[in-house]
């Protein structure tokens, strides 16, 4: 092995504590598979610009969506140490992981048997991350279906309303929608409960992976007055919700296995996707449940070609950058793919757009 791949193993062994030391990270915005950092090198920067992956193929990959700097698990060190990635930081970075984990002075059988532990315990971390998500998948899919499942005469559906997507006009609407009067909200000391719209997000398959929360007032007027009021839980990326079933009223798996396939619109949030639903029935509407959502969604048989309602607030260098590498992903499918943005008079979204009366 080279001296930079055995360094990178060592790395890969030991990185949330390299991570905690170089990049001085707190655990405040640390998830299982990322970790969310901030940049010591640029004043001013916040913990969300800047992310290190933790598990999979790309732990150690890092990235500051700000910058654009990024690299693997040997330009993290560099960026950490001198706060930039150049052929000489690398090395100045290869003699800082040698110098720390002593392989200097080690000889060939001793870094064999070192990247060889270092092999076996990012394996072994690799492997409880896998049960870890197992375990919150299916977690998500017993609460998904533990929920009172209809959102029609709840508070859920009063705050559709409001929100000028009333359920009851939504046609061909999916079953991705429940409701819960007591969900826990555990961003908050204390975790409160409050009544919440629960929403399924599925893989390819229409298999649950994760769930969508929105966390509503008692009288269901607004959103909850908390930090967050939409959250989701575990990791939804190549997940969707799946509001209307379009206009053969066919579920996504028997649409295709008919033969049936249509246009499906794609949003960011539920309630643009349930009034575009309302107001363009002839579509089959799913939401991404963020902008980073767009960047994972899965190609269907049931889908003949995409059209993608963009907010307009997505003005960000880094946001669009997100949103330019989706629509380059769905044109991959070689299906055709059509993007609608919405006007700043309008509002941010098309559920602004529509409330507003365009």
């Amino acid at each position: 092995m080279s001296r930079f791949a055995v360094a990178k193993d060592c790395v890969l062994g030991s990185l949330e504590t390299i991570v905690a030391e170089l990049l001085q990270a707190k655990q405040k915005f640390r998830r299982k598979s990322l970790w969310n950092v901030r940049n010591p090198f640029r004043p001013g920067s916040k913990e969300e610009q800047m992310v290190v992956w933790l598990t999979g193929a790309r732990r150690g990959a890092w990235k500051d969506f700000v910058s654009g700097d990024k690299g693997d698990a040997i330009d993290l060190v560099a960026f950490g140490l001198q706060g930039h990635v150049d052929d000489g930081t690398r090395m100045t970075a290869l003699e800082w992981i040698e110098d720390r984990f002593g392989l200097r002075s080690m000889d060939k059988g001793r870094r064999e048997q070192l990247a060889a532990e270092a092999r076996a315990k990012l394996k072994a971390a690799e492997a409880t991350d896998q049960k870890r998500r197992k375990t919150s998948i299916d977690r998500a899919r017993k609460f998904f279906f533990a929920c009172h499942p209809t959102v029609i005469g709840t508070p859920a559906a009063a705050y559709l309303s409001a929100r000028n997507a009333p359920i009851e006009r939504v046609p061909n609407l999916g079953r991705s929608l429940r409701y819960r009067r007591d969900c826990e909200y555990w961003r908050a000391e204390g975790k409160p409960r409050m009544p919440a719209m629960i929403a399924a997000m599925v893989d390819v398959a229409g298999k649950i992976g994760a769930c969508h929360y929105t966390f509503l007032r008692p009288d269901g007027s607004d959103k909850a007055v908390v930090e967050k009021a939409k959250l989701m839980f575990p990791e939804t990326s190549g997940l969707v919700i799946r509001l209307t079933n379009g206009p053969s009223g066919l579920s996504a798996e028997d649409a295709a296995a008919q033969g049936v396939s249509g246009i499906c619109g794609l949003v960011e949030g539920i309630e643009d996707g349930l009034s575009a639903a309302i107001a363009a029935p002839d579509l089959r509407m799913w939401s991404c449940g963020s902008l980073s959502g767009f960047r994972s969604v899965p190609d269907h048989a049931a889908v003949s070609g995409w059209v993608v309602f963009k907010d307009n607030d997505w003005g960000k260098r880094q946001a669009q950058e997100q949103f330019d590498l989706a629509i380059a992903r769905l044109k991959s499918f070689r299906k055709p793919v059509e993007v609608i943005s919405m006007p700043a008079d309008w509002g941010k979204d098309v559920n602004d757009a529509i409330r507003s009366g365009w």
